[in-house]
């Protein structure tokens, strides 16, 4: 039996699930209006441990949605999921997480031409990628800004299902016969299948050197200070 700790912490959602040999045994999640991942995170961890009455020691790994998405929210799951690692000797596996927003858009509309994931990135951008039939890959991640130029990309696809924090500033844009917009964060249950099949196959992470897909280089904002500290001193 193979069982997996999966944590989803790339958007607002924050999530934690234990699965054996692919089937869900006990799940956590919150969305908030802000990160609150790092006050969240451990406590489910706790939590789904406790329910299941399942030890730490008898884990065979652990399962991280390692992006695209925020960069608070990547470096708090992959740094909690490496720890654990480190701490039990497990191997690490990490699953794209637009992969996941992909099965949950077939799961509720399992007949449209072509699934685009979206990821909110501020504006009128995007992080995406499109999916066929059957979750089969059609294109690379990108960060995507989406305007009037875009309505090419899809335009031969008849139906397609639009989902993800992203979608809906979209539909004004990219709206139409046969399109679907769905607002929905990755869920951590929607990523056991994928994690699953990522540990059958050996597809290990390094734990050293591993990155989440950031996808952007981070940009840190202007410094606060609020009590004019760091002005220049009059001479």
């Amino acid at each position: 039996m193979i069982t997996l700790l999966h944590l989803e912490t790339t958007t607002l959602q924050c999530g934690v699930a234990l699965s054996r040999d692919g089937v869900l045994l006990a799940s956590r999640s919150i969305r908030e209006s802000g990160y609150t991942h790092a006050e969240k995170l451990l406590p489910f961890i706790d939590s789904v441990f406790t329910e299941t009455g399942i030890s730490r020691d008898t884990l065979d790994g652990v399962c991280v949605s390692g992006g695209p998405g925020s960069y608070t929210g990547l470096r708090i799951g992959v740094s909690t999921a490496k720890g654990i690692c480190h701490a039990l000797n497990l191997p690490l596996v990490a699953v794209d997480t637009l992969s996941i927003l992909a099965l949950q858009g077939y799961a509720q509309h399992p007949n449209v031409n072509a699934c685009v994931p979206m990821i909110d990135a501020r504006r009128m951008e995007v992080y995406t990628r499109t999916f066929t039939e059957n979750s089969s890959l059609r294109s690379e991640i990108e960060p995507l800004i989406v305007d009037e130029n875009t309505i090419s990309l899809y335009s031969q696809y008849s139906s397609i299902c639009f989902i993800g924090d992203g979608a809906i500033k979209c539909e004004q844009i990219l709206g139409g016969k046969g399109r679907v917009f769905l607002e929905e964060y990755p869920s951590v249950e929607s990523s056991i299948p994928l994690g699953h099949s990522a540990y059958v196959a050996g597809n290990f992470v390094n734990l050293s050197s591993y990155e989440p897909n950031y996808l952007k280089a981070f940009k840190a904002g202007a410094a606060k200070d609020p009590f004019g500290l760091r002005k220049p001193l009059s001479l």
